[in-house]
């Protein structure tokens, strides 16, 4: 289908847990170089190719090391255009400094005891809890709690909790403004976290409306992911090694 009408088609793809395997410690998470040649294939053949991740978007354009794609990190924050190296980062320097004012006021030596690891992402902060038990679950959401309190965005993910300035759209605003003016018709979208979900509802809103033809969805299924976006995919696969054997079958 994408390869039907390569100039008005567009692959878009998370990376943590679709691309790559979820880890206990992100930074030691690996995308394999098949996912990499074949991710710099298809770029050479569709109008966009792009990786859409919550992680800084330098971080994730060095996981991936595929210059001619198009990143998207921090949840829609911050881009990095296919060749290009310096961010442009879609927030004011006030916004951007909220969630690391709210750490460094409540941060504990008490959350480090209990298993709790905050990740700076500059405009965002997230506290993964992996490994830890539920009685350290109980005190994310109490953190969540006060971080809302203050005004700010809170979102779950897989054993994650991330803390987000106020009014953020997500991967779905991220997605939506990647396709906007570039006339593309068919679009293959693959995730498994439940900010992925947000992005799948937008597309399917974006095709009932027209904005788009034809629409694939592809969901990395886990226990930790949500069920509705399983649900509402038309591809449904278990691990990320089956997404990247349908990339290395696209790439042909």
């Amino acid at each position: 289908m994408l390869l039907d009408d390569p100039d008005s088609s567009a692959l878009i793809t998370d990376v943590d847990g679709t691309l790559c395997r979820i880890v206990g410690r992100p930074e030691r998470a690996v995308v394999p170089a098949r996912a990499r040649t074949s991710l710099g294939t298809l770029a050479e053949r569709l109008e966009v190719v792009a990786c859409v991740s919550g992680r800084p978007v330098e971080v994730v354009s060095r996981m991936v090391d595929v210059p001619s794609l198009t990143y998207i990190g921090n949840h829609g924050l911050e881009l990095i255009e296919p060749g290009g190296s310096a961010p442009v980062v879609e927030l004011d320097a006030e916004d951007a400094a909220l969630t690391s004012a709210f750490i460094r006021e409540h941060d504990s030596p008490f959350w480090v005891s209990a298993g709790i690891r905050v990740e700076d992402k500059g405009p965002i902060q997230a506290l993964h809890w992996r490994g830890a038990d539920e009685r350290t679950e109980a005190t994310v959401h109490e953190i969540a709690d006060l971080a809302a309190a203050s005004g700010l965005d809170i979102h779950w993910g897989r054993k994650v909790m991330e803390i987000r300035p106020p009014g953020m759209e997500g991967k779905a605003g991220a997605v939506e403004s990647l396709l906007e003016g570039r006339g593309i018709r068919t679009v293959a979208f693959a995730g498994d976290d439940r900010t992925d979900l947000e992005a799948a509802i937008r597309l399917k809103e974006m095709k009932e409306s027209g904005e788009i033809d034809r629409l694939v969805l592809v969901a990395v299924s886990s226990t930790e992911g949500p069920p509705e976006l399983v649900e509402i995919a038309d591809v449904v696969v278990d691990d990320p090694d089956r997404w990247l054997e349908m990339l290395q079958g696209l790439a042909g």
